[in-house]
């Protein structure tokens, strides 16, 4: 099955230090987030390259992610596990925030998988449009939450 990519970004009206904590806290994505269910880490380790979390999806599936590049301010990378209720089987996600003269650029880029073979090719589209959407939301919930908090 051949990998999908989608890209999201986000001119925000918040500095990049500011959208940055938000980021950084990484097992609380829920916390800033109601796209989600719920986040917990999974062990000790909660920033940083290895860190990972436990994500509860809306409206149902989950996925555990572990981070595989963390930039310090500027770029946190994940690979994600999706759990068999997930219509994808495997994905690496890259945010990457660039400082702008108003704000903050952050450009989130999705690489998955779709789960079914030939069915998945047919369902590609769809989960594309789902998933645009709902990392449109998650970068203005991240824009809304760092605008409060900075």
């Amino acid at each position: 099955m051949q990998e999908r990519h989608i890209v999201v970004q986000r001119h925000m009206s918040a500095a990049a230090g500011s959208v940055w904590p938000v980021l950084a806290d990484f097992p609380n994505l829920a916390r800033h987030w109601d796209g989600l269910r719920g986040t917990q880490a999974i062990g000790e380790q909660t920033s940083g390259v290895g860190a990972r979390r436990h994500v509860d999806l809306k409206p149902v599936g989950s996925m555990d992610e572990t981070v595989t590049a963390w930039d310090e301010g500027r770029r946190i990378a994940t690979r994600n596990r999706p759990s068999r209720s997930v219509p994808f089987k495997a994905a690496e996600s890259s945010l990457t925030l660039e400082p702008e003269a108003e704000g903050t650029l952050a450009t989130f880029d999705y690489r998955y998988v779709p789960r079914g073979g030939p069915i998945g090719r047919l369902t590609g589209p769809l989960i594309d449009k789902m998933l645009t959407a709902t990392f449109t939301d998650m970068l203005a919930a991240t824009e809304t939450a760092a605008r409060a908090s900075g």
